[in-house]
C-alpha cells in the first residue's frame, strides 16, 4: 500500500479531479444565490436540514463501505503477488538440489516468466481472458520437472516439495490476472456519482447570511467526497497509474536469482 502515500504519484491527479469539483459547485451556488434571496431560502431550513441529514448518513454509510471493500481488495491483490513472487524465489532456489540439466532448465523458464511479466504482461490492458504467453511459459516449466530423472530419495522429498509449490505459483498467478478483471462496476459507480453530486447540491437550500461562509463550507464538502470518490478509483484500479501496484517483487527476485546463481557455481 505503500505506493498510495507515494505523494509524487497521486497529488496532481487528485487536484485535477477535486479542483474543477469545487469551482463548479462554487459557481452553482453564486449563480443560485443571485437568483433567490438568502431570505427566501431560509423559509426551506427545517425541511431541507432533516432531508440533508437523511442523504448524508446514507451515503456516508455506502461511501465509507466502498472505501473499505476497495482497499482489502488492493491489499488481497498484493499478498497474491508477494505469494506467487515467494514462489518463483522457492522453486528456482530448491532446483540447486536437482541434477544439472533439470537445475538449469528449470531457472531458464522461471527467468523466462519472470522477464516476461516484468516486461511485457504487467503493462497490457486488462482483459478478460488468459495470458496464452504465460501460459505456454509454465507448461514449460512443467516439463522441465517432468523430465528430471530422481536418484535418491532425498531428491525426491525435494520434487514433491515443488511441485507443491508450483501448483501454489500457477495458482498465485491465475489470481493475480483474474484480479484485474474485477472492478465495481457502472451501476455502483452511478449511485456513487449522483449520491455525491445530491448530497453536496443540498448545499443550495441553505440560505446563510455570510455567503463566504456558505462557500467555504459547499467547497469543504464538495472537495472531501470528490477526493474520496477518486481514492475509490485509484483503489479500483488496482494496477493503473496512479497508484497501481507495480511489479516491485518480481525485480527483486531477479536479485535472487542472480545471486543463486553465483553460489551454484562457486558450489560446483
Amino acid at each position: 500500500m505503500g505506493s498510495l502515500f507515494d505523494s509524487s504519484s497521486w497529488v496532481l491527479p487528485s487536484l485535477v479531479v477535486v479542483g474543477p469539483s469545487i469551482a463548479v459547485f462554487l459557481i452553482i451556488l453564486l449563480l443560485i444565490r443571485r437568483k433567490v434571496s438568502a431570505e427566501t431560502l431560509r423559509k426551506n431550513h427545517d425541511v431541507a436540514g432533516f432531508t440533508f441529514s437523511i442523504i448524508g448518513v446514507l451515503y456516508s454509510v455506502i461511501l465509507g463501505f466502498t472505501v473499505v471493500s476497495s482497499q482489502e481488495r488492493y491489499n488481497d491483490v498484493e499478498k497474491t503477488i508477494h505469494t506467487e513472487a515467494f514462489m518463483l524465489a522457492d522453486l528456482y532456489r530448491d532446483a540447486a538440489f536437482f541434477p544439472p540439466e533439470g537445475r538449469d532448465s528449470i531457472r531458464a523458464h522461471l527467468r523466462e516468466y519472470v522477464n516476461y511479466v516484468i516486461q511485457e504482461e504487467w503493462w497490457l490492458p486488462p482483459q478478460k481472458e488468459i495470458r496464452f504467453k504465460s501460459h505456454d511459459i509454465m507448461e514449460q516449466i512443467w516439463r522441465s520437472y517432468y523430465s528430471i530423472d530422481l536418484q535418491n530419495e532425498k531428491m525426491t522429498i525435494w520434487y514433491t516439495e515443488s511441485i507443491s509449490k508450483l501448483n501454489s505459483f500457477m495458482n498465485a498467478s491465475l489470481a493475480r490476472n483474474f484480479s484485474s478483471w474485477d472492478n465495481l462496476g457502472s451501476m455502483m459507480w452511478t449511485l456513487l456519482i449522483v449520491g455525491g453530486i445530491i448530497t453536496v447540491c443540498f448545499m443550495f437550500f441553505f440560505g446563510l447570511e455570510n455567503l463566504q461562509s456558505q462557500m467555504v463550507m459547499t467547497a469543504l464538502l464538495a472537495g472531501y467526497l470528490s477526493f474520496m470518490l477518486f481514492l475509490v478509483h485509484t483503489l479500483d484500479r488496482v494496477f493503473e497509474d496512479p497508484a497501481g501496484i507495480k511489479p516491485t517483487a518480481f525485480e527483486q527476485i531477479q536479485t535472487l536469482f542472480d545471486r543463486w546463481d553465483e553460489d551454484t557455481k562457486l558450489e560446483t
